[in-house]
């Protein structure tokens, strides 16, 4: 959440971040909230007059002992009153605050959607970036791109990822859906093993970096969303699991990212200032319920309720969350450019800017040369102090003290990943070219159809 003192001095600044970043009015309710911070401060004086009177009545006790008993009890209960009152106002003036986003970083684009995102730079291999006039906003640069699969021995009309899958052997989601209903999937033979290839390339970098390694938790008690900002905004997002056979009857919820765990790790701690920047990440599955996505996507792995993800999460210093986000932006480039998948990276507008922890952010896109049309792979967000303060994740050095800031990345989202190679990597004959960078893993140059 944002700092509420800045919130006060630059009313009307945070007035144009709601409506720049399209949050409801009536739940950033920026009138209302004043209305209660105002309540709240004539509160808190009324309260702090009570408790000084309180601190007369021992006076009062030795001159008076039944005056001070009756002083007591009317003190008392205009004191039970006063912060009922309180916490009924500070819960309301909470709630609000909640809902306000994160200030906007000054270059952030200024949009209503995907439409008006800037292209910052787009790669194609063998060929190299494109030059700045091809680029522009939405998806300009996609008239350089590809139009057949890049990696194919010939130009031809490339096959959906589900349709290749299935022919492959690999992805079955007719059994998943027996199983489990629609968008899931099972991953069986090349395809899991693809999978497992895609994650030991990132892993080996990442250890090689100097990154700490996680193995988290994947389900969390309701602060971990609520303090990485995925509650109240992305509730509908998230699978709550039943807590009659949970210990102690506690609430708890399915992960979309292991982003809330890492983070919490570090929730009421002061942070030495000498051991930041922290650097970690986490390889684990991840569940969303795609609410809001009914209808979309529905054929493959593109859009589905689990999947499996690389996290990068990094605590630090206010000075270094910029070159940390850039870092991570880096390493995803450093990925796609091995895996030698055509992409491009894109600065994300006011209007298309993730949740309200987002300062700023950018989104790693595959060009699907088969299908002709970018699909979104990674994205880097640096959420300054939002999350932090919300976590109480706070650092003390030599110049002081202050409130830490993070920054989270998807450094692979495997299904999706999957998916580009599939499109990219495709034959005339059906088969599907493994990426030079994959071989050792996978074990074979070329996946082909099952039973040839």
């Amino acid at each position: 959440m944002i700092d509420a003192k800045k919130a006060r001095a630059q009313i009307d600044t945070l007035r144009e971040a709601i409506r720049l970043r399209k949050v409801d009015p009536k739940l950033a309710d920026v009138d209302r909230w004043l209305v209660l911070d105002g309540m709240r401060r004539d509160l808190q004086g009324k309260i702090d007059a009570l408790n000084s009177e309180k601190k007369e009545l021992a006076k009062l006790g030795r001159e008076n002992p039944d005056a001070a008993r009756a002083k007591g009890v009317e003190l008392r209960d205009a004191s039970r009153a006063l912060e009922a009152e309180m916490a009924s106002v500070n819960d309301e003036w909470q709630q609000i605050l909640d809902w306000f986003p994160n200030w906007p970083h000054l270059d952030m684009p200024h949009g209503a959607g995907e439409e008006d995102n800037v292209e910052e730079k787009a790669w194609i291999p063998g060929v190299g970036y494109l030059e700045r006039d091809q680029l522009g906003t939405g998806e300009d640069s996609a008239r350089h791109m590809p139009q057949f699969p890049l990696h194919a021995e010939g130009e031809f009309t490339a096959a959906h990822h589900s349709e290749l899958g299935v022919d492959l052997g690999g992805i079955d989601t007719l059994q998943a859906s027996q199983v489990s209903g629609s968008r899931f999937a099972y991953l069986r033979g090349d395809i899991s093993r693809m999978q497992y290839a895609l994650s030991r390339l990132l892993i080996d970098e990442l250890l090689h970096r100097g990154y700490e390694m996680f193995v988290p938790p994947l389900l969390v008690r309701e602060r971990a969303l609520y303090g990485t900002s995925h509650f109240p905004e992305g509730r509908d997002q998230v699978y709550a699991i039943s807590s009659d056979n949970v210990e102690d009857g506690t609430q708890l919820f399915l992960v979309g990212s292991s982003e809330p765990t890492n983070f919490s790790y570090f929730a009421d701690r002061v942070m030495d200032a000498k051991e930041l920047p922290v650097k970690i990440f986490a390889y684990t599955a991840c569940f969303r319920s795609e609410a809001g996505s009914w209808g979309k996507d529905v054929k493959g792995i593109k859009r589905v309720h689990q999947f499996d993800k690389i996290e990068m999460n990094s605590v630090c210093l206010p000075e270094q969350s910029e070159a940390v986000y850039a870092e991570f932006a880096e390493i995803n480039e450093w990925l796609l450019q091995q895996l030698k998948l055509p992409y491009r990276m894109v600065d994300k507008c006011t209007g298309d800017a993730g949740y309200l922890a987002s300062h700023r952010q950018r989104d790693l896109e595959v060009w699907m040369s088969g299908s002709r049309e970018y699909m979104e792979v990674m994205t880097d967000t640096n959420t300054t102090d939002y999350q932090a303060r919300r976590l109480g994740i706070r650092y003390k050095g030599e110049e002081g003290r202050g409130i830490c800031h993070t920054v989270n990345d998807t450094g692979a989202a495997m299904g999706r990943l999957i998916i580009a190679v599939l499109d990219n990597y495709q034959q005339p004959d059906g088969s599907v070219v493994v990426p030079e960078a994959l071989r050792s893993v996978v074990g074979k140059e070329r996946l082909h159809l099952e039973g040839k």
